[in-house]
């Protein structure tokens, strides 16, 4: 698929966020906290975070949340999940979702299906299950995603939902939906005013085989936003779904945000560096060693350093530069006392696995500095995750290339003299953080 482009004349309303906090515990400034404690969505497990750690899972929160669902509509749009991994399917479903709110459809989530390295494929981190290496798993997208907050902001269904609403079958429903017929239009997502156009109760549309609706309509090569023609079309609203609809499911919060304290919100470095079948398809990536040299001006003694791999044995025994490094192995082990081996008790094997990936992101999206994978859509949505929690460096900064050091030290310090991250206050749910638009050295 080739890369989409566009000027820095296009790119100029934005302004980037900057600088980093020292002292994550204190973060909240008090009238900062009530509001925010007013907003964030807890549930029964968070007895298991600590005071600091709940402060900071409220703080990870960039959205505002809603309060009664919306009515679903006399209009379905169906959807499959594209072929490629979580991330790909990720930005399908959100692409689709855009798509159902300008064409006035409930969206419907596919029924459970096999998903690429998280049921099915090469999967190299160590941490694969025994019961999921053999036999045929699902994975419903309704369990990876936060539905209740979905609902606020669009309405949608879930399949079982759909089918007691409907009491039709996935092939009954895929014998009445209609489908856009100009497969031309569908690669830059031009195919709107055809989507608009369909007036049967159920339209149709297929991440399989060469069509890939959905996930064809976002920049999955950037920070997963949408393409230039769905985003002209949907506007201010569009986007305020993106940012208050759509987020990964509370669990992967949960988590994730033991480990943000324990790191230090905003207080330390963070990389995903992407290897495995990414390397067939995009050729051969960064020599790991070579990768860490580069970070050097950022690591060192009392420094923690994060890293998030799909080949994680690659980084054994480098040389770190004195930083305290922490990988997920670290996070279940002696190294960090057994962070996560209490929240570890509370899901399935299987569950637990599912969770590692957005659980990563997360942790990586509230570094005060990332440095992500070219082309990989795991590091666009840290790099966007970023943008919706106004960290202290925003920039799309690659593990390849120049470091833009003075650049990012200008942004932290930029940050700071705002605030820092008791400054930030979650957009009213009628808008959302322009992505798409937003720009730095890469």
């Amino acid at each position: 698929m080739a890369l989409w482009t566009r000027s820095t004349t296009d790119l100029a309303s934005v302004i980037l966020a900057a600088s980093f906090c020292a002292a994550h515990a204190s973060f909240l400034q008090p009238h900062r906290a009530a509001q925010l404690h007013h907003a964030v969505q807890l549930d029964a497990a968070s007895d298991l975070l600590d005071a600091n750690e709940t402060n900071v899972l409220k703080r990870m929160q960039w959205w505002s949340t809603g309060e009664s669902e919306m009515a679903p509509t006399d209009k379905y749009l169906l959807f499959t999940a594209d072929a490629g991994g979580l991330n790909n399917i990720r930005i399908g479903w959100e692409m689709t979702g855009l798509v159902a709110q300008y064409t006035g459809r409930t969206l419907v989530l596919p029924p459970p299906a096999p998903i690429y390295l998280l049921d099915w494929g090469s999967r190299l981190t160590g941490f694969l299950p025994a019961t999921m290496t053999e036999g045929e798993h699902k994975t419903d997208i309704s369990k990876m995603l936060n539905l209740k907050q979905l609902k606020t902001m669009l309405p949608a269904l879930t399949w079982t939902e759909f089918q007691q609403r409907t009491g039709l079958t996935w092939e009954e429903a895929m014998k009445q939906a209609v489908q856009v017929k100009d497969t031309n239009k569908l690669p830059e997502c031009s195919a709107l005013p055809d989507y608009s156009a369909v007036t049967a109760k159920l339209l149709f549309m297929s991440g399989d085989g060469d069509r890939r609706e959905g996930f064809s309509c976002g920049e999955w090569y950037m920070r997963g936003g949408p393409k230039e023609p769905l985003a002209n079309s949907v506007g201010t609203r569009g986007y305020a779904l993106l940012t208050h609809g759509f987020m990964w499911h509370g669990d992967a919060f949960h988590i994730a945000a033991k480990v943000v304290n324990y790191l230090g919100l905003f207080n330390y470095v963070a990389l995903h560096a992407r290897y495995n079948d990414f390397e067939a398809n995009f050729g051969k990536q960064p020599d790991p060693q070579h990768v860490i040299d580069r970070l050097k001006p950022w690591l060192g003694s009392g420094v923690k350093f994060y890293i998030a791999s799909d080949e994680p044995k690659k980084f054994a025994g480098l040389n770190m530069y004195s930083a305290d490094t922490v990988m997920w192995a670290d996070l279940l082990g002696e190294a960090t006392g057994g962070l996560l081996a209490e929240e570890k008790k509370r899901f399935g094997k299987e569950r637990w696995f599912k969770l590692t990936g957005p659980v990563e992101e997360l942790i990586c999206a509230f570094s005060k500095v990332f440095f992500g994978s070219e082309q990989s859509s795991f590091s666009g949505h840290i790099q966007a995750m970023r943008i919706q929690a106004e960290a202290p460096v925003t920039s799309r900064i690659l593990n390849k290339g120049d470091l833009p050091t003075e650049h990012v030290k200008s942004d932290i310090a930029r940050w700071e003299n705002k605030g820092g991250a008791g400054a930030f206050l979650p957009l009213p749910k009628n808008k959302g953080k322009v992505f798409l638009l937003q720009y730095g050295p890469h």
